[in-house]
């Protein structure tokens, strides 16, 4: 299985929504647009227009990936997923695998950040035991680590459903043209932010339970 990053980015909104805005699943085709264009959340961030969610779609339909359904008393046709019956995984990878399809390669400190609104990981560790049964599924594997890049404490970890794994396509539009070199950096910044954001949080914690420790 090998999606292109349209499909990619429609089965990730697809599983993103079910959890995050329960109310509005199913979606329909015009939510379905919006959702895969959204500028936050994503990387990259994209133009698509109908006609090219429709055909990730399409492409996921033909996979059995994803469904049409008619709600009672509805006009519009919406579309569901169907991942888990299709991959059979539970809700923590499930998580990682919508927020690895959204984002891109990233590290587990990361991924439990950026995964906290579709599962609460208590842990990194729980957040590398869900990785690894990624990793060994029976179907799988359906993630793999990358090498470690220099300066960087963790190394990523990145999909396999897709055929580029996260990265730009001639496909995707950007929602505005690289004029700055700076502008190059940013998914790198962005990402030691996150690095920096996870470790303090990992400080805070220690420091609360210092404070709560009655021996202190």
């Amino acid at each position: 299985m090998e999606l292109s990053a349209v499909a990619a980015r429609v089965l990730g909104c697809l599983v993103e929504k079910q959890r995050t805005t329960p109310d509005l699943y199913p979606l329909s085709l015009n939510s379905m647009v919006g959702a895969c264009n959204q500028t936050t959340n994503r990387w990259p961030v994209v133009r698509y227009d109908e006609s090219m969610v429709q055909a990730g779609l399409d492409e996921l339909r033909e996979l059995e990936l994803v469904r049409r359904e008619k709600p009672h008393g509805g006009r519009a046709i919406k579309f569901s997923h169907l991942l888990p019956r299709v991959i059979p995984m539970g809700e923590p990878q499930l998580a990682l695998m919508c927020v690895l399809l959204l984002r891109g390669p990233q590290t587990p400190g990361e991924l439990k950040m950026r995964s906290e609104r579709l599962h609460t990981f208590a842990d990194l560790g729980s957040v590398d035991e869900a990785l690894a049964k990624l990793v060994h599924h029976e179907d799988g594997p359906f993630v793999e680590v990358l090498p470690r890049e220099s300066g960087r404490k963790e190394a990523r970890w990145r999909e396999l459903l897709s055929a580029n794994n996260g990265d730009a396509s001639p496909t995707e539009a950007p929602t505005a043209p690289r004029t700055s070199p700076v502008e190059d950096v940013a998914p790198s910044l962005a990402t030691r932010v996150a690095d920096l954001e996870t470790e303090v949080a990992r400080l805070a914690s220690m420091l609360d339970g210092l404070a709560r420790d009655p021996r202190q």
